[in-house]
């Protein structure tokens, strides 16, 4: 991912998640509950798939989590075992997947908006936003962040295979619409976050070839 493709991204995700807030974030989520809740098994079954999986790889071992365990010591033994520079990829995975569960968490707990649930019991004013009492942690949407943040990495690394990477990615933070989990500036808000993780921690990657280089 190039610095113009990241700023292209970033360009275009503001001005359109504060369209989505301000005008359209509800009218699609009640379109979603109304139209779409014939899928909403498939999504939930999906969903509840990909969270045993990822529930099982946070398992903790020596007092880290599996999958954290386990891209660890695959870079480390690529990178510095076998001398193997595409080893930076497990690195930039690790910290990417890492630290977009972590932000996407804080940002819950600072944004407080209210989830579509609250409206579709009865609407509220205004966009939901640093509200008070429950249901109120959906932006941005974990889910999406946790998938994203897994699989973003790999495309940007194998953009042969961009498209089966990102058809996981793609359905859970589809589903979380479906479901009526999230608004769309929700799950955009957490694949913009992933997408400027990916970035960031891909400089890694860059930062090795000189060195590899000079060898």
């Amino acid at each position: 991912m190039t610095l113009r493709q990241f700023l292209a991204f970033s360009t275009l995700t503001l001005p359109f998640c504060a369209l989505l807030i301000l005008f359209l974030d509800q009218p699609l989520a009640l379109f979603a509950q109304q139209q779409l809740s014939w899928a909403a098994q498939f999504f939930s079954s999906i969903t509840a798939a990909a969270d045993a999986v990822h529930n099982a790889l946070m398992v903790h071992v020596v007092g880290i989590p599996i999958i954290f365990l386990a891209l660890g010591l695959a870079f480390a033994i690529g990178r510095y075992a076998l001398k193997r520079r595409g080893a930076t990829l497990f690195l930039i995975l690790l910290l990417t997947h890492e630290c977009s569960m972590v932000l996407a968490n804080v940002l819950k707990g600072a944004v407080h908006r209210l989830r579509p649930e609250v409206q579709f019991a009865g609407g509220y004013p205004g966009t939901g936003l640093w509200a008070v009492g429950p249901h109120n942690d959906s932006f941005p949407s974990y889910h999406t962040a946790v998938y994203f943040s897994l699989f973003l990495p790999l495309a940007v690394a194998f953009p042969r295979w961009r498209v089966p990477l990102l058809v996981l990615p793609g359905l859970i933070g589809l589903g979380r619409l479906v479901l009526g989990a999230h608004y769309l500036s929700d799950v955009w808000a957490s694949l913009w976050l992933v997408v400027a993780l990916t970035f960031l921690f891909g400089r890694l990657d860059q930062a090795t070839r000189p060195a590899e280089l000079a060898v």
